[in-house]
């Protein structure tokens, strides 16, 4: 018998088959835990630099995670590099133990370097030894490596009645010892995430999310709940999903018709503040002597208490308070520094930053945002009685004044309350926090927008008396108004023009941020509305506007809203036919009057005289505190079956898990790249012919 071929034996557990493996580096941040692998992208840049290396055990530090860490091969260790997070630990191998759980699960443990190299040594003395020209493999089956780290065990090759050879780790002594099987390289894997961030353009837009109450409790292991952290983690990846969902389909329209694909959006990143070990730190008295005040019965509803309810408590004094205040203006001074440092061409490439708070970190936003108006007004007095007639950082009005008019008085209305009485001249109240003292600090830049989500500011706004400093400020605006309505009555010598100019209905109060928004669940037991602190104190309830739900840019409200709203119409027309009379007679006046014009005229006219200018009531009120946005309330739309009670559970808690919320953000960063004019008007027509089937739908259901 004459063998024409030699065939090379099959091998088990070879993941990595090539000539040099590649490194696996791998975390975990407790020693209990699993090792987990790196993004192969992270996994890439860090066996890059290691080659470039001067020594080969020297690696300078490396950006992973999108910039948001940073990898220290040299000390074994990950650092955050956008928060306060522990050290997690860094390895990396090419050989692992693979450890049998069950027959469809197991779990592999890294060889250190060393013995890697011991373990690839035999294998290679393996592979040579099988090929036509070897030794044979016989001989390589009898020999044993023993292991520098792991000196108990020794690596052999094995081979299986089927001929299959693997590699193993025996125990040197004894016979009933443990044998684990030995495997080359990871495998596949994914980590989520990685591959929509990378299909997507650089970051252009930053958000800072403030937390809220509670923070504290839900931090607790126990709990297995998700902190603020892990939460901006979920809020990237399904915002980054949702981002290279719709790139697909812009793709796709474009390809049917043969046309360029539109270029990927850009990333959106969200980096967390975290405040509340200002309060709830073990070193800190108050905790301590609230421990010993607290009673050992019912201990889940008292930790409640103690780190939910607490939170509100202590940031209603002016210490605390000033505390939070320091800590989070001082993160996020840090963090737009640090982040320019990973990112250096973020703002010169036109990035932006927004901030959003949730529960009582939107009342820290809005605090914040309060001292940074207060700071630049008082720079801008400042800078009038120089001379100085520009104001680079804030080129607009706050409160109705414009900041850079030397001639404009001062508002006599300041954002915070202080011991010094003569630090604040406003007569009824303020809409700042209460301080011991004039806080000077500020963040450095003016959000693109702001966002409170969940948010109890309406009910610190009331506290603080500031519904009677907006109405004053109103007031003011009116005054004005007026005054400028009767010089251009005066100026105006067509007699058939009538005067008429839009009444300021709600209060010219603003603060520094392009657009504000107040998103709140109907059955939120903790958010507020402000909008009504911004009209008249004596407004009726009628004179409210609806808050405005919450849509998809492009998209209108859903179908079983669209029904609520035509059946609440219907109800009030039943209801209220005696307003609907009187509109309808007011109607039919106003018309009537309006038809005769200057036929008939009252026995004191003349036609020399010019008609009396009048303020009219604005048909669509609209605040400046939304700033591009002209409204500020919005609330989210209620389910399909939602019971309010039921809902008011959980609607506290779930913000950054809603899907509206998070398509009302991705439309507000403006990520996404112009379409081109066709694919735009596909998309436009696609969804007329949802809304138009909508319409019909409704019509069904009543």
């Amino acid at each position: 018998f004459i063998q024409f071929f030699h065939e090379m034996p099959n091998w088990d557990c070879i993941e990595d088959a090539s000539a040099k493996p590649e490194l696996i580096w791998l975390e975990r941040e407790k020693d209990t835990e699993e090792w987990k692998p790196l993004r192969k992208t992270d996994c890439r840049a860090l066996n890059e630099r290691k080659e470039n290396s001067i020594l080969p055990t020297i690696g300078e530090p490396v950006y992973i995670d999108g910039g948001r860490s940073t990898a220290d091969p040299v000390n074994g260790v990950i650092r955050y590099n956008f928060f306060n997070g522990p050290l997690r630990q860094l390895t990396s191998a090419t050989w692992f133990t693979r450890e049998e759980i069950s027959s469809k699960e197991h779990v592999l443990h890294p060889i250190s370097e060393l013995d890697s190299q011991l373990i690839e040594d035999l294998y290679q003395r393996a592979l040579n030894a099988s090929r036509a020209l070897g030794e044979g493999i016989d001989k390589v089956l009898k020999e044993k490596y023993v292991l520098q780290d792991d000196s108990e065990f020794a690596a052999t090759v094995s081979r299986n009645s089927a001929g299959v050879l693997k590699m193993v780790k025996k125990p040197i002594k004894g016979w009933f010892g443990a044998t684990f099987e030995l495997q080359r390289g990871w495998g596949t894997y994914v980590v989520e995430g990685e591959q929509e961030e990378m299909a997507l353009g650089p970051v252009k837009h930053v958000i800072f999310a403030i937390h809220g109450i509670g923070e504290a409790m839900w931090k607790k292991e126990e709990l297995k709940g998700f902190s603020l952290a892990q939460e901006m983690n979920r809020v990237r990846a399904t915002i980054h999903k949702k981002l290279v969902a719709e790139w697909k389909k812009q793709c796709e329209v474009a390809r049917k018709k043969n046309e360029k694909e539109p270029k990927p959006p850009n990333r959106i990143e969200f980096l967390p503040i975290e405040w509340y070990d200002r309060i709830h730190s073990s070193s800190n008295a108050l905790m301590t002597s609230l421990k010993a005040t607290t009673l050992q019965t019912i201990p889940a509803l008292r930790a409640i208490a103690n780190d939910v309810v607490f939170d509100v408590l202590m940031y209603l004094t002016p210490a605390f308070c000033e505390s939070v205040l320091d800590c989070v203006t001082t993160q996020i001074n840090d963090l737009y520094h640090g982040f320019q440092q990973v990112h250096p061409d973020f703002v010169k490439n036109g990035g932006k930053f927004s901030l959003v708070g949730h529960s009582l970190g939107s009342v820290i936003v809005w605090d914040i945002l309060s001292i940074l108006k207060e700071n630049a007004e008082q720079k801008a007095r400042e800078s009038s009685s120089n001379d100085e007639d520009t104001n680079p950082l804030f080129p607009f009005d706050f409160c109705g004044v414009d900041v850079n008019d030397s001639t404009a008085p001062a508002t006599g209305y300041h954002a915070y309350a202080t011991n010094d009485e003569n630090a604040n001249n406003a007569k009824n109240g303020y809409w700042g926090p209460s301080l011991p003292k004039p806080f000077t600090k500020s963040i450095p830049f003016v959000p693109d927008f702001s966002i409170f989500l969940g948010s109890p500011i309406g009910l610190f706004l009331t506290l603080r008396g500031a519904h009677a400093v907006f109405d004053e400020m109103r007031t003011r605006a009116v005054e004005d108004a007026e005054q400028k309505l009767q010089e251009a009555a005066q100026q105006t010598s067509d007699k058939d023009e009538l005067q008429e100019m839009e009444e300021p209905f709600g209060s010219p109060f603003n603060l520094p941020s392009g657009s504000i928004y107040n998103i709140f669940h109907p059955s939120d037991p903790v958010a507020y509305r402000i909008e009504p602190l911004l009209l008249p104190r004596d407004a009726n309830e009628s004179d409210f506007p609806a808050p405005v739900y919450l849509v998809k840019q492009g998209k209108g409200v859903r179908l079983h809203v669209k029904a609520m709203q035509i059946g609440d119409g219907i109800r009030k027309s039943l209801f209220d036919t005696s307003s609907g009379l009187n509109t309808f007679f007011t109607q039919v006046t106003e018309h009537a009057v309006k038809s005769l014009g200057d036929e008939k005229l009252d026995d004191n006219d003349s036609p020399n005289k010019k008609p009396k200018p009048t303020l009219v009531r604005p048909k669509e009120i609209k605040f400046a505190l939304g700033g591009k946005s002209s409204r500020v309330d919005y609330q989210l739309q209620p389910g399909v079956i939602d019971n309010e009670y039921i809902s008011a559970v959980t609607a506290h808690s779930a913000y950054f898990g809603n899907n509206d919320v998070l398509d009302f953000i991705l439309d507000l960063t403006e990520t996404k790249e112009e379409q081109t004019d066709e694919a735009a008007d596909g998309m436009a027509e696609e969804d007329q012919s949802i809304r138009n089937a909508d319409k019909e739908s409704v019509i069904s259901i009543l």
